[in-house]
């Protein structure tokens, strides 16, 4: 982190195989050779160390003369000392021993090989306190330099006693020693994180091994390594903090995923809404899923490097993940983030119902129920089979239900309460039965329509489909030409201007659910005709304005799409407006009249507008007289398009 910084420093280390471990470059050097403190005064003022200057103390929790030493040296110098205190863990099924010779007298009396994980410091100690047969029951973890398998030699422990190896080791390896050594006893010293403690104990706890721990001696109070870091510097570390976001499942522990479980006991912090932290053990919980708020956290405890953030379900199905992640990303980019899936509401309801949601619609109101939410989720049930959808309570599935029923849509629904909870409940219910369904908890639902309504390929409405009343109507022929020559795409929003009894608009939201219709018609008779349209037809995503369009259009964003059906004669206002709204917006404009006509041509000379395209429409229609069925024209609608 200095040398990444640029700050030069020296690295000491006390045997040749710390010097192997460690890299120099043009920032760090390294010294070998243990220092007392006299040795460590000469050499401070022989590389020039004076008042203000620092030493950081990293050694290891254990090696209290080391740290003596240190202090003692730095106190006549008058050098800053900034002590690395690694965390300390408590072991509840562990024996704690204040010495060597404690743990060694208690080993004397018993039975099963033994495994040191202490190094060769108390080595000597535990050798002299204990018989040959409890040595020759005894296997030591050393490091591979030859000083250590001298020292072992020396103490009379055998060769295929000696594992010399390099740590910190990962669970699967500490598993790996124990079995093949037939370990019954592991004696370790609390050294953190760091030194690989906590795989130690799991791996031990897991193959029923008795674990021993020799206490951490008094220690002086100290900091972690990028709280050291920010001291010297005075900023934070950019590199060294890792996010990962995980998937909780449904919130019950037991499916939980290994993966996540291994994340939770290895963070320093763990975040998440109330319910998915019951039952955590974790060194550091916060009740909070918003990236802002975690982020105050992270930045006010420096300590915290690996922190979980929980969310509820799998993350990569109607979760807060998505956003989670994006924001945690722009608050910090040099972390490493990463995402965890989990098991989804929706696969558990399946697997429960031994069914699949490969052939189902997936969808959610949870969070997201206005009305336009829940017209659209009956909307998705009437052209779908099976459809599984989260909700926010109950209340969802009653307003979901009622407007089905009421539609005439028979669905079976099968509700999800508490999935993995102990107050888990799953019941099917007719629509009428689940229209009156109140509960409160976490709930998912599957909806089952056996007679799904086909859409149609071309959604195409007749004028027989519309009610008319007085109100002029744009006829079916020159409407779905209009529509065409829109060139509609999907998330459009698309102005209906002069909506008269609102057949175009009423046919372009009908299309597609994506699509943000507004029509605009000042008229209020024609206004009501509008809305009765829009409740035959159970659409949502369609609005009304009853206002002058060139007035109206002032307040609105800015469409994709215009049509103009009618303008009352203020068609260069409304032009003038919409053109102040931003360029590539695609319009089709409809006259009757030559005086129309030639005025559409004025404006959009004037106005230099692109691929501009006029044809004229005449239809006529068939109407029988007596015994005779005689043509009778309409009147010829020329229809422009054009982008502006």
């Amino acid at each position: 982190m200095l040398s990444e910084a640029g700050i030069r420093h020296i690295v000491c280390v006390a045997s040749e195989y710390g010097e192997e471990v460690m890299s120099t470059n043009e920032y760090a050097a390294v010294h070998t050779g243990r220092m007392d403190s006299a040795q460590m005064l000469e050499y401070t003022e022989k590389n020039g160390f004076a008042a203000g200057d620092v030493i950081v103390d990293a050694t290891h929790p254990y090696a209290a003369l080391a740290s003596a030493n240190i202090q003692t040296m730095a106190r006549d110098v008058h050098l800053t000392v900034y002590k690395v205190a690694r965390e300390q863990t408590m072991t509840e099924n562990a024996r704690i021993y204040a010495s060597m010779a404690e743990f060694a007298g208690v080993m004397e009396g018993g039975a099963g090989n033994i495994l040191l994980t202490t190094g060769t410091n108390t080595l000597e100690e535990y050798c002299r306190a204990v018989s040959p047969e409890t040595l020759g029951r005894t296997y030591v973890r050393v490091l591979p330099a030859a000083e250590s398998i001298d020292i072992c030699r020396g103490l009379g422990i055998a060769s295929g006693h000696i594992i010399a190896m390099q740590g910190p080791f990962t669970y699967e390896m500490n598993k790996a020693v124990i079995m093949q050594y037939d370990i019954r006893h592991m004696l370790t010293k609390d050294s953190g994180a760091a030194g690989g403690y906590n795989e130690k104990i799991s791996a031990a706890e897991d193959l029923g091994v008795n674990i021993h721990v020799l206490a951490r001696p008094d220690e002086v109070s100290g900091y972690g390594i990028f709280e050291v870091y920010e001291q010297i510097t005075g900023k934070r570390y950019a590199g060294g903090l890792k996010i990962i976001i995980a998937g909780a499942g449904m919130g019950s522990r037991a499916l939980e995923t290994a993966q996540t479980a291994e994340a939770i006991a290895n963070a320093d912090a763990v975040f998440g809404a109330k319910r998915l932290l019951e039952g955590i053990s974790a060194r550091n919980k916060y009740e909070m899923y918003d990236a802002g708020e975690i982020a105050r956290v992270l930045d006010a405890n420096r300590d915290i490097r690996t922190a979980v953030v929980m969310y509820s379900g799998d993350t990569g199905l109607y979760s807060g993940a998505a956003p989670g992640y994006e924001k945690l990303c722009k608050l910090y980019p040099d972390a490493e983030i990463s995402v965890l899936p989990g098991i989804s509401s929706v696969s558990y309801l399946a697997s429960k119902l031994g069914t699949g949601y490969d052939d189902a619609a997936v969808t959610s109101v949870h969070g997201r129920n206005t009305e336009a939410d829940i017209q659209r989720l009956t909307g998705v049930i009437r052209h779908n089979r099976k459809t599984f959808t989260l909700v926010s309570d109950s209340s969802d599935i009653r307003a979901v239900c009622r407007i089905l029923a009421d539609g005439g849509v028979d669905v079976s629904v099968t509700i999800g309460r508490n999935l993995s909870y102990a107050s888990e409940q799953i019941m099917t219910l007719s629509c009428r039965e689940a229209a009156d369904y109140d509960a409160d908890g976490i709930i998912t639902v599957l909806f089952i329509n056996e007679h799904p309504q086909k859409r149609r390929i071309y959604a195409a409405k007749s004028d027989d489909e519309f009610i008319r009343e007085r109100t002029p109507m744009t006829k079916e022929c020159i409407r779905h030409e209009s529509i065409l020559r829109l060139d509609l795409r999907e998330g459009d929003r698309v102005y209906d201007i002069g909506g008269g009894t609102g057949s175009v608009a009423i046919e372009i939201a009908g299309l597609s659910d994506t699509l943000d219709v507004t029509t605009i018609e000042r008229d209020p008779s024609a206004a009501a005709l509008i809305r009765k349209n829009i409740e035959k037809h159970g659409l949502h995503n369609i609005r009304i304005i009853e206002e002058d369009a060139a007035d109206a259009i002032k307040t609105l964003a800015r469409p994709d799409c215009v049509f103009i059906g009618g303008s009352g004669g203020d068609l260069a206002r409304i032009m003038d407006e919409l053109s102040r709204k931003g360029s590539t917006i695609r319009y089709v404009v409809n006259a009757v009249s030559l005086e129309t006509v030639s005025e559409i041509m004025r404006i959009t000379d004037e106005m230099n507008v692109s691929d501009r395209r006029i044809v004229q429409i005449a239809v006529s229609d068939v109407r029988t007289v007596g015994k005779h069925h005689m043509m009778q024209a309409q009147n010829p609608v020329t229809i422009f398009s054009f982008t502006l």
